[in-house]
C-alpha cells in the first residue's frame, strides 16, 4: 500500500498516488465485510451493528433506491443526528454512485434550502425529529419527496447479493460538502472516491489504525472531520464507529471508557474541557492511543496534564479542510515540544507551496499563502466554475491560510488572510498571538480580533475564556511583553465566563465577537 507513483487525474493534474489502492470506498468496505463479518462496525447507544449486518442494511436501502429510480450521479440530501441510519444512507450512496449531500442538524431551514436547491437534490432523507429544519416542498426546485426514516419499512426490502450493473469510477463525486463560510453563498466541495481513499490511507498508515481501533463520532457528519476522519477512516480500517449526538464531557468520558476509545480527533477546547470539568483519573482510558487535534494550537499545559493523566495517549496536530478532504498535514507521532505550534509535515502524497501575493514561492521561514496539491485535494466546487477557477491553479488549491515552512520541513500557520489585523500599517497575525496565549496554559480559549481605531485604523483585542482576574491578566500581559514586538501587544483584554461563539463545525466566529465587542472600550 505504501508504494507511490505519479498519475494523471481530474483531466490535467499529475499527482502522486498510492499505487495499490481500492478504486472506490464501497470496494474497501466490502473487503472489510468479508474479512470481519461479525466485528462491530457501528455502535449507537445500545444498538451494535456488525459489518455484515451493516452491509445487509445498505443492500436493503439500495433496493429502496432502485424503487425510487435513484441512479448514479443523482443527488440526495440526508439530515440526521449522529445515528446508525445516517451511516446506512452514506454507504448506500457510495455503493450506488448516488451523490450524498449531508445537512447539518444545527442548520436553519433557510440554510438547508440554499444547499438543497444548489445541489438540485432528487430526494431528502431525514429523521422525523428534524422535520422543522427542512423547508416545505414548494420551496424546493428539484426534490420529488421528503422521506422520513422508518426502520420497519427498510426491513421489508430484500438483501441484494450483488450490484454488478453499477460501475463506480474513482473520479466520480461521492459527496458534496458545503463550506461553512459566514458570508456569501456556501460552496459545494465535490469529494471523490479518489479523495476519500487517499485520506483514509493517510490516516490509517500514520496512526497505525486496525480493526482493533474504536472511534467516537461526536462532531457533525456534515463536516469533513466527522465524515472523513471518523466515519470513512474507521470503516476503512475495519474498526468500530461509536456514535454520540452531542459533546458533553461526562457522557463522552463515560462512553470512551465503556467502548474502549482508541482514536479520535477533537478541537483543543474539548480536551481542555475534559481536564477542567472532570477528574480523568476516575475513568479507565488506558486504550485511548491517538488524540488528534486541529483548528487551533493545543495549550502546552493541557498537553502536559494529559500526558500525566493518560500516559498512553499520543497527542498529534493535524491541518486540513473540506477542500483537502481532511488531512493536508500530520505531525509525526514523536516530536519535540518546541514544535507544538507546528501543524506537522505534508501527508505522504501531498505537496504544499508557500506563495507570495504575486504567485511566487517564498524562501524558507518567510510567510506566504499555502497552496496545496495531492490526490486528497478536491477537483473543484459544484457548478461553480468561477470559484473553482479562482481557487484551483495548476493543480494546487489556494487555501487562504498564511504560514511558513522551517528548515526541517515543518509547517506553521500564522493566520487566515482575512484575519490579519492592520495596526498602523503593520500586519499583525492574530494566530501568532493566539498561539502564544494558548501555549501559556492559563486559558481555555482565546481569539484575537481587530478593534477599530481612528488613528491606527485597527487595534488588537484579546478575548479570553478564563476566570477573570488581575493575576491572570498580568501574567498574560507579561508573556506578551516578553515574546512579542511592541506593535503586536494586545491593546484591549476581555475575559469571558462562557464559550466563545462558534459555527456549527466548532470554529470561532470572529465576526460575532467583533460585533459584540465593538462598543466595549
Amino acid at each position: 500500500m505504501s508504494e507511490i507513483c505519479n498519475e494523471l487525474h481530474f483531466n490535467d493534474r499529475v499527482i502522486p498516488t498510492f499505487k495499490n489502492r481500492e478504486k472506490s470506498f464501497w470496494q474497501a468496505f466490502i473487503k472489510n465485510t468479508k474479512k470481519y463479518p461479525s466485528n462491530n462496525a457501528v455502535t449507537d447507544n445500545k444498538k451494535k451493528i456488525s459489518y455484515q449486518e451493516l452491509s445487509d442494511l445498505v443492500s436493503r436501502l439500495s433496493n429502496f433506491f432502485h424503487e425510487l429510480k435513484l441512479i448514479k450521479k443523482h443527488r440526495i440530501c440526508v439530515l440526521f443526528e449522529n445515528s446508525w441510519p445516517l451511516i446506512v444512507y452514506i454507504l448506500a450512496g457510495l455503493r450506488n454512485g448516488v451523490i450524498v449531500v449531508p445537512l447539518n442538524p444545527k442548520s436553519s431551514k433557510f440554510e438547508n434550502e440554499l444547499i438543497i436547491n444548489d445541489c438540485a437534490a432528487s430526494y431528502i432523507f431525514s429523521e422525523k425529529t428534524l422535520k422543522n429544519n427542512l423547508p416545505t416542498l414548494d420551496k424546493l426546485k428539484s426534490v420529488q419527496n421528503i422521506i422520513y426514516f422508518d426502520e420497519l419499512k427498510l426491513k421489508k426490502y430484500k438483501v441484494l447479493s450483488t450490484n454488478k450493473s453499477i460501475t463506480i469510477d474513482e473520479e466520480d463525486t461521492a459527496f458534496i460538502l458545503y463550506t461553512s463560510g459566514t458570508t456569501g453563498k456556501p460552496k459545494g466541495a465535490m469529494i471523490t472516491n479518489l479523495n476519500i481513499i487517499h485520506s483514509c490511507i493517510h490516516f490509517k498508515k500514520h496512526f497505525k489504525l486496525t480493526k482493533e481501533d474504536n472511534s467516537i463520532l461526536v462532531v457533525p457528519a456534515s463536516h469533513v472531520t466527522g465524515l472523513i476522519a471518523h466515519i470513512m477512516t474507521i470503516l476503512y480500517s475495519g474498526g468500530t464507529l461509536i456514535l454520540m449526538k452531542s459533546f458533553n464531557v461526562k457522557d463522552f468520558l463515560t462512553l470512551a471508557e465503556k467502548e474502549e476509545l482508541s482514536y479520535l480527533i477533537m478541537v483543543p477546547a474539548m480536551y481542555n474541557l475534559c481536564i477542567h470539568k472532570e477528574d480523568l483519573t476516575k475513568y479507565n482510558l488506558s486504550k485511548w492511543r491517538i488524540g488528534c487535534f486541529g483548528g487551533a494550537p493545543m495549550p502546552l499545559g493541557t498537553i502536559k496534564k494529559l500526558k500525566e493523566l493518560l500516559p498512553n495517549l499520543i497527542l498529534v496536530n493535524a491541518y486540513g479542510s473540506t477542500e483537502t478532504c481532511s488531512p493536508a498535514t500530520l505531525m509525526p507521532l514523536e516530536y519535540n515540544e518546541n514544535l507544538i505550534a507546528s501543524v506537522g509535515k505534508p501527508v505522504s502524497t501531498g505537496e504544499i507551496l508557500v506563495m507570495s501575493e504575486d504567485n511566487k514561492e517564498v524562501k524558507i521561514g518567510e510567510v506566504g499563502e499555502f497552496w496545496i496539491s495531492g490526490p486528497m485535494v478536491i477537483p473543484g466546487y459544484w457548478k461553480n466554475t468561477k470559484k473553482s477557477s479562482e481557487e484551483f491553479i495548476d493543480g494546487f488549491w489556494k487555501s487562504g491560510d498564511l504560514g511558513y515552512k522551517d528548515e526541517n520541513g515543518f509547517f506553521f500557520i500564522v493566520d487566515r488572510k482575512k484575519d490579519v489585523i492592520n495596526r498602523g500599517g503593520y500586519k499583525v497575525y492574530s494566530s501568532e498571538i493566539e498561539n502564544l496565549i494558548s501555549l501559556s496554559g492559563l486559558v481555555i480559549e482565546v481569539a484575537i480580533i481587530p478593534h477599530k481605531d481612528l488613528i491606527l485604523g485597527e487595534k488588537i483585542h484579546a478575548v479570553v475564556l478564563s476566570k477573570s482576574g488581575d493575576d491572570i491578566l498580568n501574567k498574560l500581559k507579561n508573556i506578551c511583553l516578553e515574546n512579542l514586538s511592541e506593535y503586536k501587544q494586545p491593546d484591549y483584554w476581555s475575559f469571558l465566563t462562557k464559550d466563545l461563539p462558534k459555527n456549527k463545525n466548532g470554529k470561532v466566529l470572529k465576526s460575532l465577537l467583533i460585533e459584540e465587542m465593538k462598543d466595549k472600550f
